[in-house]
């Protein structure tokens, strides 16, 4: 039986806000860690939080009816239940007993048990089928399972320190979740140094050269090269975006990796190696190489390279970083003589501005 009892009801807005007060709501959840501790009757918040920081997160639905819900659930197993948002393993260790994250559903207990075992996620999830636990936070109700998520973090002391009601898996909220997290856990983030360079750049520009550390694909090894180790051989496409395990950042990469692969296709039909149009497509992030790695994994990419810019040198260069602690989605095309020849400060993930690309690509091919 499925239940939530002696709740905290909220009865104000649409969903608590920063500042409000965690309700200390009572629930059952599941998970594939600790089965006996999920099966005991209720937990409160507090008891469940254990005087820890919390991630909650709450989401219409976490199959397949939700377009988001698949995004949303890699990421926060990927950045805060495992820890690589954090740093490396050694260092992730450090902090892993000071948090807690949890998904809220309204799927019921078979759906959210079956979820777990199959995705085998490390984070609990409550299955709130009559919004008893979400109704406590003040979120009245989800219309459509196509619907954005409420997410929060709540400090030790169970003050609310973030809040978001309109999460669709976007890159720039979840490095701002990531941002929090970092605070309520004392760590030193990364992206403190990211500051906007006001030297902008223009087309005809010499392109500034940089190092860059990327996974091989066919080795699985880690390797090194320049940008201008491209030069004169290949045309580079540089596209920075805000976040790995995000939705226009995920279609941006697999547009991208589908790009180059037919490129390389149509090189070996017609023996054409070498030719003007040959392209190397480097997508940049400040985010570890574990992330990158893990990405490259699940998104199957095959062509593309992800470079890891956890400096933001690379992005400062090119005056892409922004003092919101990610990158903003810009995009440069770099042509074989190492001058820029085409920038998007504000690329859209759309057909038009890869339309765009694609014409600018084979007007440097034709010169």
């Amino acid at each position: 039986m499925i239940a939530i009892i002696n709740q905290d009801i909220y009865t104000g807005g649409n969903g608590l806000n920063s500042g409000d007060t965690c309700p200390n709501s009572e629930f059952l959840f599941e998970s594939i860690y600790n089965q006996s501790l999920s099966q005991r009757n209720t937990v409160n918040i507090y008891d469940y939080k254990e005087n820890k920081t919390m991630l909650i997160a709450f989401l219409p639905e976490i199959g397949n009816k939700n377009k988001y819900s698949e995004i949303i659930t890699s990421a926060f197993e990927t950045y805060f239940s495992e820890g690589m948002a954090f740093g490396r393993p050694y260092e992730w260790n450090k902090y892993k007993d000071n948090i807690k994250v949890l998904l809220v559903t309204k799927n019921d207990q078979a759906e959210v048990k079956d979820f777990l075992n199959q995705k085998n996620f490390s984070f609990d999830i409550v299955p709130d089928i009559n919004l008893e636990l979400a109704n406590s936070f003040g979120i009245n109700s989800w219309d459509s399972q196509t619907e954005a998520s409420y997410v929060y973090v709540v400090d030790k002391n169970n003050k609310i320190t973030f809040a978001n009601h309109d999460y669709k898996g976007e890159g720039e909220k979840l490095r701002t979740i990531q941002k929090e997290l970092f605070a309520q856990l004392n760590i030193t983030d990364p992206a403190y140094i990211l500051k906007e360079n006001n030297q902008i750049l223009f087309t005809g520009d010499n392109a500034p050269d940089f190092k860059f550390t990327y996974t091989d694909f066919s080795s699985g090894t880690q390797s090194t090269a320049s940008l201008s180790d491209y030069f004169g051989i290949k045309n580079v496409i540089i596209a920075f975006y805000p976040a790995p395990y995000s939705m226009s950042c995920a279609a941006e990469v697999k547009t991208f990796d589908a790009y180059a692969e037919n490129q390389t296709l149509n090189k070996l039909s017609s023996s054409n190696v070498g030719a003007k149009n040959d392209v190397e497509i480097l997508m940049v992030s400040n985010s570890g190489i574990e992330i990158l790695n893990k990405w490259k994994k699940d998104m199957q990419l095959k062509n593309v390279k992800l470079v890891s810019d956890n400096s933001g040198l690379i992005s400062s260069e090119y005056a892409s970083n922004s003092s919101f602690g990610y990158f903003k989605r810009t995009l440069f095309i770099i042509d074989k003589t190492g001058k820029i020849s085409y920038i998007n400060w504000n690329y859209q993930v759309d057909d038009k501005d890869f339309g765009i690309v694609q014409d600018q690509l084979a007007m440097i091919a034709e010169n």
